[in-house]
């Protein structure tokens, strides 16, 4: 078994290292080094109340609640720019993530999700209560803000919990698409609510949001991240002094050296995406009407939601390995082009494509739960969080990338069949 390592700054050590037996995929160059080290999650996770237990699914749940109200809402927000909701509903987040690994290790959590808390808030009430298209988007911008932020510290926070932890939050962040898709329907539909009402009701989850991250009674560091922080200072990102020192050049070094995890989570975000913003918005039973298609959009989320939940409340008990997470993304790829496809000649073309969509789904939660534990299991103690951070912006940039191409689809599959969202009201 041959093992190598990069060394970062004046870290002793390699900060993350891959164990090469346990893949064929080889190493692209990345100073001639491959990156995995000796595993970092705690072997005896620490004790969790029951409190905290149903606190981490309950704000992974209201975490991406938010994302998710907005992108069942993007029809009503702005007809027939679903996309640019999309983006909007991203790009903000992506950027966040970019940032991360350069202060997170600065700003306590505790701060992070404050503003992160008044995000939610004030992007719903901004999307609800101006008719400007300007300042919607800027309000589905503050929600992406709050989501990315959220997401990021949470997941890194997880680090100092166990792997229960992580599949907690991820089992909550995949129920997030189911309510989040059934809160609309429920309230829009079944109980006749207006669209604007409806985003507006939604800034008071944002409480809860934040209560449930109170509950957290955050520990240290574990063994091996010295901390010089008082005891009422712990909940800071990364409490050793070795990464307090590292200067851009090899912070970004890090974030470069999780290609390995990242390449699979930005290829199934980037296919997902693309079909939601793209693929699902231009099929219907039949195609020229604006109402099936609507419902179609509607149903095929909510399938993908189911697919994403199964999934991401798998990781305690499925664990596949990192060839095995390079597959599922190849497998979702020829997804988003049969899909497409079929969206133009109609192949299989009735209520039983909605299996896809909860294909789709499933490969998509299963590659992010299981990337985010195998860095975390591979990550040195001194730097796990913010490696945990650091590997979040790969679910950005496929999002956004998917979005980015979803634009284009749903013109190019509108123009196929004749029609436009644009009648549609």
């Amino acid at each position: 078994m041959v093992k190598k390592s990069i060394s970062l700054g004046d870290a002793s050590g390699p900060l993350l290292s891959i164990n090469d037996a346990s893949s064929d995929i080889e190493s692209s160059d990345v100073d001639s080094s491959s990156l995995l080290i000796p595993s970092s999650l705690p072997s005896s996770p620490r004790s969790m109340t029951t409190v905290e237990c149903v606190c981490w699914w309950l704000i992974g749940t209201l975490n991406n609640i938010s994302f998710v109200i907005c992108a069942a809402s993007a029809k009503e927000i702005l007809p027939g720019q679903v996309g640019i909701v999309y983006l909007a509903n991203s790009f903000p987040s992506l950027l966040i993530r970019l940032s991360a690994p350069y202060w997170f290790d600065y700003v306590s959590y505790d701060v992070r999700m404050f503003f992160a808390f008044l995000l939610f808030v004030v992007g719903f009430c901004s999307v609800a209560l101006f008719e400007s298209n300007f300042m919607k988007l800027l309000g589905v911008m503050m929600v992406s803000s709050q989501c990315g932020l959220g997401e990021t510290s949470m997941l890194a926070l997880s680090t100092r919990y166990g792997n229960l932890s992580l599949t907690l939050w991820s089992s909550g962040t995949g129920a997030a698409g189911l309510l989040g898709y059934l809160y609309v329907y429920v309230i829009n539909t079944v109980l006749g609510v207006s669209s604007k009402d409806t985003l507006l009701y939604s800034s008071v989850i944002g409480v809860l949001y934040y209560a449930c991250f109170k509950q957290f009674k955050i520990p240290p560091a574990p063994s091996g991240r010295h901390s010089d922080c008082h005891h009422d200072q712990v909940d800071k990102s990364s409490d050793d002094g070795k990464v307090s020192d590292f200067g851009w050049r090899e912070r970004m070094q890090m974030t470069l050296g999780l290609w390995r995890w990242g390449v699979p989570l930005i290829v199934v975000y980037f296919a997902e995406y693309a079909m939601q913003s793209g693929t699902w918005t231009a099929i219907g039973f039949p195609v020229n009407d604006c109402d099936a298609r609507k419902r179609f959009y509607q149903y095929a989320g909510f399938c993908y939601q189911a697919g994403v939940l199964i999934s991401r409340s798998s990781g305690t008990v499925w664990r596949p390995s990192l060839p095995t997470l390079w597959i599922m993304p190849t497998i979702q790829l020829f997804l988003l082009i049969f899909s497409t496809l079929n969206g133009k000649y109609h192949w299989w073309y009735d209520n039983s494509l909605l299996v896809s969509s909860l294909i789709v789904g499933f490969f998509g939660g299963a590659v992010y739960v299981n990337g985010f534990r195998l860095v975390a299991e591979n990550a040195r103690p001194e730097i796990v969080e913010l490696a945990t951070a650091a590997l979040s912006v790969t679910c950005d940039i496929g999002t956004n990338a998917g979005e980015g191409m979803g634009l284009y689809i749903q013109h190019w599959m509108e123009k196929a069949n004749g029609i436009s969202s644009k009648d549609c009201k």
